[in-house]
């Protein structure tokens, strides 16, 4: 059976991810400051693995050993919604832990190429498209920016994957997951595009089912894979 690891897995889409993962009887472990904010019904899964730690501070052969039994890694990590979690440290918190868990993965060595999934954000441009966007959604885009570090930590994460990690890495293959506005909401229809198309929210729980199939379903992986695609609820477009 095989294992993923999950960090960010206390937020509000990792643990949709978690859930999804036990429910397909697949081995969960997750990495988390605060196990006490996972559900009891997680706890005690015969298949989950628990680490409490904080993800930036473990050493490089802790990560190593942490990441060696695991076919994929997904990342849901984002910073919270309040002035310390925007302006605070780790700025750049997205970014390093993509670095120092692809770090990890490549010190692993041989093998098959790990799986590994970063949610991001549709503000994200991918840089191998010409992606059409409205005068004022751009304009919005470049205040973010500058002004929030948080969308720039997210454009540093997948710009890493892109050019850091590239297509041709012996030991990764990775796939950047671009959902929109998110809201709370159970599995429903949604649509996995390549560009972004305004206006639509995305359901959490949809996020995760879609990155859970890529992780169980070999062929969406080949699909998708080296690629950032945008998933939008089918049933929310205005």
């Amino acid at each position: 059976m095989t294992t993923t690891l999950v960090v960010g897995a206390t937020g509000m889409t990792g643990r949709h991810v978690v859930k999804q993962l036990l429910e397909r009887d697949h081995n969960v472990l997750v990495i988390v400051r605060s196990p006490e904010k996972l559900s009891d019904a997680v706890v005690n899964h015969p298949n989950i693995e628990i680490v409490r730690a904080e993800l930036l501070e473990l050493s490089d052969d802790e990560m190593v050993r942490h990441v060696k039994g695991c076919d994929a890694v997904v990342s849901c990590l984002g910073h919270t919604l309040d002035f310390k979690g925007m302006f605070g440290e780790p700025k750049q918190l997205c970014l390093q832990a993509v670095k120092r868990l692809c770090a990890a993965i490549e010190s692993v060595g041989a093998g098959i190429p790990k799986k590994f999934i970063l949610m991001n954000t549709v503000g994200v441009a991918n840089p191998e498209l010409v992606e059409s966007r409205a005068w004022f959604e751009r304009s919005l885009l470049f205040l973010l920016r500058y002004t929030l570090p948080p969308h720039r930590d997210n454009e540093m994460a997948s710009e890493f994957l892109f050019s850091g990690v590239g297509k041709k890495n012996a030991y990764i293959e990775w796939c950047s997951v671009r959902p929109d506005s998110l809201i709370n909401d159970e599995v429903s229809v949604y649509d996995i595009v390549a560009s972004p198309t305004t206006g639509i929210f995305t359901g959490r729980a949809n996020v995760a089912h879609f990155m859970v199939e890529l992780i169980l379903d070999d062929d969406l992986w080949n699909c998708w894979k080296f690629r950032m695609p945008v998933i939008m609820d089918a049933l929310k477009r205005s």
